[in-house]
């Protein structure tokens, strides 16, 4: 992969380097947060941006049936060796780099890429803030890494932290835990956020929607399936097996790195190709219920829940516990909402009655609290308020 670098912004302002492997993949959470951010930053900083190539969406019907024997030894090589895929292009890339800037924020997932900027702008003092979505390995209940992999990673983790100026991260669970071992290191916590939604076009969307038809239950789910969240399907063959609709059919747009969705049996598994975010929000309108599926790591929540509040029908948070977990901490509040523990017994009675209710256009509508410009600006201040302190404070 190679790397782009964009300057923008008034050239007598401080620069600010943007590390953020993902920045141009169009449909990653992690891009699509690094574009949002570089907003507002552009007010107070003359950004460079490093970042990987465009990464093409994957096939979600080739991916169907699971890793194919050389992807499952490159991840057996990945997980056991080294800090994760992307470390030989962070390796590259960050070898013989020569920063110069009075500031950085580093965006990760992935990790590899920001642990070696840091490294380098710690060697020439620059400081930097790290934004991070999901836990690695020091806070982490299941790490993805084992073996050599995870003892390399426990060291870089901590020489990032120990070297940061500040931390954003997305749930208070993470913070927390964070916390605990850098108890010094200044925190902010902002999920992900989404468009201010137009009124007039979900108000529309609500309209197109399809009446619930009562014998069949459509499922959809937006996103990749991965060894990170629950297996949903346990989940899906008990509301099949609950008798309630004739036929239970879960609509997976995106691939499903698992394979499980193979191992449905009465549940109908309909596989589609990812779409562009505006055309999501139009397509919702033919199902029932969106599904956000829950991670294992209780602490970690999908940023998909975000993007989820901008669709027309009502959405079902899944998740390991529902008085812990951050996916149900985050939706607590919010309207159209339905969260049920994997296990639930009575899972398709709930869902049954969440679907009989009559959502209003206003219940549909995101709150403006979780909108980019209230987030992306909070992150800006807190970036911004930070590095500079910090960076008076090592020329003093």
């Amino acid at each position: 992969m190679t790397t782009t670098a964009t300057s923008c912004g008034a050239t007598n302002r401080p620069r600010l380097i943007v590390v953020s492997y993902l920045a141009h993949a169009p449909f990653a959470p992690r891009g699509i947060r690094t574009r949002e951010l570089v907003v507002p930053l552009l007010q107070n900083w003359s950004v460079e941006l490093v970042a990987g190539s465009a990464v093409p969406a994957a096939n979600s019907r080739r991916s169907q049936d699971g890793r194919s024997f050389v992807r499952r030894t490159l991840h057996l090589t990945h997980s056991s060796i080294l800090l994760d895929r992307f470390e030989p292009w962070s390796v590259r890339r960050f070898f013989s780099w020569r920063p110069q800037a009075a500031g950085a924020l580093l965006i990760g997932f992935p990790f590899s890429p920001i642990a070696y900027a840091a490294r380098r702008l710690a060697a020439v003092r620059i400081p930097y803030v790290v934004d991070i979505g999901d836990p690695w390995v020091l806070t982490a209940e299941r790490p993805v890494v084992r073996n050599l992999a995870r003892v390399r990673a426990k060291r870089a983790e901590h020489r990032l932290w120990a070297g940061a100026s500040g931390v954003v991260v997305t749930t208070q669970a993470q913070a927390q835990s964070l916390g605990e071992l850098f108890p010094k290191l200044p925190m902010l916590v902002r999920p992900n956020g989404l468009p201010l939604e137009n009124e007039a076009r979900l108000q529309a969307d609500v309209q197109r929607r399809k009446s619930h038809s009562g014998s069949v239950l459509r499922l959809v789910h937006f996103g990749d399936l991965s060894s990170a969240r629950l297996d949903i399907v346990p989940f899906l063959t008990s509301l099949d097996r609950a008798g309630v609709w004739e036929q239970v059919e879960f609509h997976q747009y995106g691939s499903d790195w698992t394979g499980k969705l193979s191992e449905t049996g009465a549940v109908r598994a309909v596989f589609h190709e990812p779409r562009a975010w505006e055309e999501i929000i139009r397509i919702a309108s033919n199902y029932d219920l969106a599904i956000v599926v829950g991670n294992r790591d209780w602490k970690q929540l999908p940023s998909k829940a975000v993007a989820y509040l901008q669709l027309p029908v009502p959405r079902l948070a899944v998740v390991g516990d529902a008085e812990t977990d951050a996916l149900a901490n985050y939706v607590k509040d919010k309207a159209a909402w339905l969260t049920l523990n994997a296990g639930a017994n009575d899972a398709a009675r709930q869902i049954e009655g969440h679907l009989s209710r009559r959502w209003s256009v206003g219940d549909l509508t995101p709150p403006v609290t979780e909108s980019w410009e209230r987030i992306s600006e909070d992150v800006a201040d807190f970036v911004y308020g930070v590095l500079r302190t910090d960076g008076d404070a090592r020329r003093s």
